[in-house]
């Protein structure tokens, strides 16, 4: 195996892995700027249902309840919380893959009843995580934004702390078996908004093209330097020094003209050239 051959083999084995290590910098860069985008749709989606919330409870609530007959009797679309499900159920079935959810513990109905993984994050919400909205990354589902849905009057069907506290139209709906019972500032449940990863972008695509070609040009231009400035210059000393070993007169002195240890190495070689032929000089006399 010939000199040119291993340095050629190593710097291609470098080349390799220096695009490989690359290509891992940029899909982890890419599958971030994904996650970045889809979480900051999710937060947009909790933060529009926030104020659909405000918005029926504050303006439309007061009109209907006035029109129903008072307290007597509950009509769904007054509810922030019946809004909310409501937004959710069509942003679903325009947007497939997207999903807003606003459950709670001790649920009234299937609607707003938090399924397995919903109901974990309720619990980090009420425990260590102190209450702070979070994000996740679920394979296969996308990225999930939780924000804590706390006690107060109308967050949910069964908001108040007792049966005997709430109206007459929401016992009437909802029954006494659930809810009801909670407390001021209580994590009750949580707005969940859920967005697919997006797909990659064709810019990032194009960076993995350029990296490749910046480690071939750099591999390339690393061999055409060792090729001129260390590889030809020992093959014209090997000659040399074969032409001298074989007995050949005339032969031309190394050139001690370069710098750093190939001078060096020329010099050398001249120096037991002049030593030969002095004792070869000896030898015949």
């Amino acid at each position: 195996m010939t000199l040119r051959f291993k340095i050629y083999t190593v710097v291609a084995a470098v080349a390799i892995v220096a695009y490989l290590i690359l290509w891992t910098l940029l899909a982890h860069a890419e599958r971030t700027e994904r996650v970045a985008s889809a979480e900051f749709i999710a937060r947009e989606m909790v933060a529009n249902a926030d104020v659909t919330d405000s918005y029926i409870r504050k303006e439309v609530s007061p009109l209907l309840t006035h029109i129903g007959g008072g307290n007597l009797v509950f009509i769904p679309q007054s509810a922030g919380f019946y809004a909310v499900e409501t937004e959710g159920r069509l942003i679903g079935q325009s947007l497939p893959g997207y999903r807003l959810r606003r459950v709670v513990l001790d649920s009234t109905g299937p609607a707003d009843t938090p399924d397995a993984w919903e109901r974990d994050a309720i619990m980090r919400l009420r425990g260590a995580g102190g209450g702070a909205s979070f994000s996740e990354v679920r394979p296969g589902v996308g990225v999930s934004y939780v924000a804590p849905v706390r006690m107060r009057e109308g967050a949910c069907a069964t908001c108040y702390p007792s049966l005997d506290s709430a109206p007459m139209g929401v016992r009437d709906a909802f029954g006494a078996a659930h809810g009801f019972g909670r407390h001021p500032g209580e994590i009750v449940g949580a707005t969940i908004a859920t967005v697919p990863l997006p797909p990659p972008t064709p810019f990032f695509a194009s960076l993995r093209f350029l990296a490749a070609l910046v480690v071939l040009a750099l591999a390339l231009i690393f061999c055409l330097l060792v090729e001129l400035f260390v590889l030809r210059p020992l093959s014209r000393i090997a000659v040399v020094a074969e032409r001298i070993s074989m007995g050949a007169e005339g032969v031309e002195e190394f050139d001690t003209r370069r710098p750093g240890e190939l001078g060096a190495l020329a010099m050398s070689f001249n120096r037991l050239r002049r030593s030969m032929e002095s004792a070869m000089a000896l030898v015949d006399s």
